[in-house]
């Protein structure tokens, strides 16, 4: 194999780890039972290269997530209570407000990344914001993106 071949195999996999833990980070509702299931199979040479502390920290090398234009909005990472109707209105009222004032249809890493939040917490979100008909969809799976009515 030549030099070139050699480091375009590691740039080829360092490309790959990089995606796979950001798909791990953007699934916090995941639990290590599942995480565990991509062990066997295709994943488990990535899967044994990636540590808890990959999954939980940006390490240096991994790629940043774009600055809010809101430097007060809520961090991925902040946590959002959800479990008693008062939080639930005061969540959906957050999203409600990025989705009216966004310029084009969101999705909803789009809306966690800035509201904050899990992925389930944002689906949720906007499934009451759809059924209260204040927000509508359009797309399937990854490609759904809202917007407001």
């Amino acid at each position: 194999m030549s030099n070139f071949e050699r480091e375009m195999s590691a740039a080829v996999k360092d490309v790959q780890r990089s995606v796979f833990l950001e798909l791990i980070r953007s699934h916090p509702e995941m639990t290590l039972a599942e995480l565990s299931k991509l062990s066997k199979g295709q994943f488990s040479g990535l899967l044994s290269s990636i540590t808890v502390g990959d999954v939980i920290n940006m390490s240096a090398d991994s790629a940043e997530a774009p600055a809010s234009a809101d430097d007060s909005a809520p961090s991925l990472a902040e946590e959002v209570n959800t479990r008693t109707a008062a939080g639930r209105r005061e969540y959906d009222a957050r999203v409600l407000e990025f989705v009216e004032n966004a310029p084009e249809p969101v999705s909803a890493t789009e809306i966690r990344n800035v509201v904050g939040g899990t992925s389930l917490q944002v689906r949720k979100s906007v499934a009451r914001l759809i059924e209260a008909e204040r927000v509508t969809w359009q797309g399937k799976a990854r490609g759904t993106r809202y917007s407001a009515l």
